[in-house]
């Protein structure tokens, strides 16, 4: 155990003023085996304060309290994907099911045209005083194309419930959705929260998956936002404001584990099943989730060893882990690698979409430090996966919750890095501490030393970047990268950098980089995203390799004019992405513009962007004509085309759905841009 007496320790871990420093180690947790080692806290007879009774919190949704309530006696059941097995013939999932204790097991049946095999196994007999369930899903996988839609129904004793999703047979091109930043931060007005709504954007969702049914939901990370847990929960308001030593080692103690837990499981409970929209997505779409920082507090990881290694800070991530664990991924602590998560002390996953589509998430939170996003020995495990389970596949999507591809800002974390350096006595003058976290830190501090980016990561990821383009190279495999977390999206693009390129459905480092963000949360102001304009956006990462991110939005989804600034829309989003089927020319057109970005000619249509369609004038998706139409044949100065030979493939299509930042008479417009991902032949 460390050292309790650490005010007789080495003065060199405290400044001249008598704080402790940031970067040194904690006095007492110096050496912590893993994210949530914390020392055993001190006995004591006195007693965390409880919690307030719940109130219903400012904003549109009647379904969010402050704290959360705790649910009722019955909760689900959400439907999870895990992979389909092609030598079994199975498609396997599960769902999760929460009983109050005090009834019997609830009955599920499933009516279908395929043969159906569960079972039931419990995660935990008794928490808040709900038993949790898992029912282990194996359904058959039958040939050729085509769905099958999956009937549920479940006898809970005292009432019955029903509902029905649809997977995809052994040669159907599959559908999917995409998106990140379920709910509004600490830093969100009530009244811009109240006006932007939590459900617009899924309601568009919704309704895109009643027109045309989605096989999967990938779930980008901020799931729900915890940031509030340190104004509800009493210990906790009154520890983000204790004097810095203080603050930094106090023990976590039991009591206050109990509330923090259930506090998260709360926040689960009352969004995924009291808000309409989201607990119809979970019912009726099998879900994919891989977790980001406020699923567990803001800026998680990335804070110096001082603050990552404190007792609350780690006792709070541990608790956090396990409702992520349970709710996301249907399993504990103890279970987790049982079932199918996998990692050095994270928990990613790795799904086979039936003959040719895989996903692979990466934890980037659990193993996350200040130098390291994930250890070693996780990345040789991502890549043994991939090296031992891609036969056949054509596309892999790889879900970072923070873009693999962004901005370079590195005059700004220089900035912000001398900041958090600073002796914490000047940290407390009024002018600097409005700007800052309630940690103590500037407030990007943390959000830019998330990001893949930064100076501090940039060497981890070219070397991950370099692995991948050998997977792509040896295993002939598309590879896109699926993000969020910047609350607004964009495209960033990986290609070869040579004397002579190869054609994109040959070039084995083309790699798109797919940021959709956020499907609830406030968008970044106009000012900021003119501002990320003006940073570095295109370079050479590696030998050989062009990163950029490109001009993909021509159009402005308000209006259809003209947009100025064409990497990044500050408009809440939605992504759908499906497989299809193209033949293509094998000409390539060069576009000699500003742009620097192929738009769609007659003769190229590998990577097309295009506005529209749009949705129906009360907000819904529509297959009908846009209510935009815009031409960008007049945007390419010089073409320069090969031959024209036919080649099959097939294509990822990528439709940002974005929602206008206007409101119309009747209500958000919904306005969708196209990309084209082809396969690597």
């Amino acid at each position: 155990m460390a050292n309790r007496n650490w005010n007789n320790t080495n003065n060199d871990i405290k400044d001249k003023y008598g704080d402790l420093k940031v970067n040194e180690p904690n006095p007492v947790n110096v050496n912590p085996q893993f994210t949530g080692d914390y020392p055993p806290p001190k006995a004591t007879t006195s007693k965390i304060p409880e919690l307030p009774p719940s109130i219903q919190a400012a904003t549109e949704s009647p379904a969010i309290h402050r704290p959360p309530q705790s649910p009722g006696p019955s909760l689900g059941p959400y439907f999870q994907f895990i992979s389909t097995d092609l030598n079994k013939m199975l498609w396997m999932g599960s769902a999760l099911i929460f009983r109050h204790v005090s009834f019997d097991r609830p009955n599920i049946e499933f009516i279908c045209d395929v043969k159906v095999d569960y079972n039931w196994e419990i995660l935990y007999e008794n928490i808040f005083n709900l038993c949790a369930y898992r029912v282990n899903i194996f359904i058959e996988l039958r040939p050729g194309e085509g769905d099958d839609k999956i009937i549920w129904k479940i006898d809970w004793g005292d009432k019955k419930t029903d509902g029905s999703f649809l997977i995809a047979r052994l040669d159907q091109k599959w559908r999917g959705g995409f998106f990140s930043c379920n709910g509004f931060d600490a830093y969100v007005p009530e009244q811009i929260a109240s006006n932007l709504t939590y459900s617009n954007v899924w309601n568009h969702l919704i309704s895109i998956h009643e027109e045309t049914p989605l096989h999967l939901l990938l779930w980008g990370g901020d799931q729900n936002y915890i940031d509030f847990i340190f104004d509800d929960i009493p210990f906790l308001y009154a520890w983000r404001n204790m004097e810095w030593n203080a603050r930094w080692t106090t023990d976590f103690r039991d009591d206050l584990k109990e509330q923090v837990e259930q506090y998260h499981f709360n926040t689960y409970a009352e969004n995924w099943d009291c808000r309409p929209e989201v607990k119809k997505a979970l019912t009726s779409i099998p879900s994919l989730m891989m977790w980001d920082d406020h699923d567990i507090f803001d800026g998680a990881g990335s804070y110096p060893p001082l603050l990552h290694d404190s007792p609350v800070m780690m006792g709070l991530f541990l608790s956090a882990q396990k409702m992520r664990l349970l709710f996301q991924h249907h399993t504990t602590l103890e279970k987790a690698r049982e079932h199918q998560m996998f990692g050095y002390q994270g928990y990613s996953f790795f799904a086979r979409c039936g003959r040719y589509l895989a996903i692979i998430g990466a934890d980037g939170r659990t193993e996350r430090d200040t130098q390291t996003v994930q250890h070693e020995k996780t990345w040789d495990m991502i890549f043994d996966k991939l090296e031992n389970n891609l036969d056949n596949v054509e596309h892999l999507i790889v879900l970072f919750p923070v873009p693999f591809s962004f901005i370079r800002v590195h005059i700004a974390e220089s900035i912000f890095e001398r900041l958090k350096n600073l002796p914490n006595k000047w940290r407390r003058l009024p002018v600097v501490k409005e700007t800052n976290s309630i940690f103590g830190l500037p407030e990007l501090y943390d959000d830019l030393l998330d990001e893949w980016t930064h100076m501090n990561h940039i060497e981890e990821r070219n070397r991950a970047l370099l692995r991948f383009q050998k997977i792509s190279q040896q295993k002939k495999v598309r590879i896109t990268y699926f993000s969020g977390d910047i609350h607004c999206c964009g495209i960033g693009r990986f290609q070869t950098r040579e004397s002579y390129q190869p054609l994109p459905i040959n070039d084995s480092r083309l790699m798109y980089q797919i940021i959709s963000s956020a499907i609830v949360n406030m968008p970044p102001s106009n000012m900021a995203i003119r501002l990320a304009h003006h940073f570095k956006t295109k370079w050479n990462p590696v030998d050989n390799t062009e990163e950029e991110m490109i001009d993909f939005f021509e159009r402005r989804p308000e209006d259809g004019r003209k947009a100025c600034y064409k990497k990044f829309r500050p408009n809440r989003n939605w992504c759908y992405f499906e497989q299809c089927s193209n033949i293509i020319s094998s000409s390539v057109t060069v576009v000699q513009t500003s742009c620097l970005h192929c738009c769609p000619s007659k003769n190229n249509h590998v990577v097309p962007t295009t506005l529209g369609p749009t949705s129906n004038q009360q907000g819904k998706g529509s297959q009908h004509a846009p209510i935009h139409s815009h031409s960008h044949q007049k945007l390419c100065q010089e073409q320069i085309q090969t031959d024209q030979r036919q080649i099959g493939t097939n294509d990822l299509r990528i439709r940002f759905w974005l929602e206008s930042a206007n409101k119309h008479r009747n209500g958000r417009r919904f306005v969708s841009y196209d990309l084209l991902i082809p396969n690597l032949k």
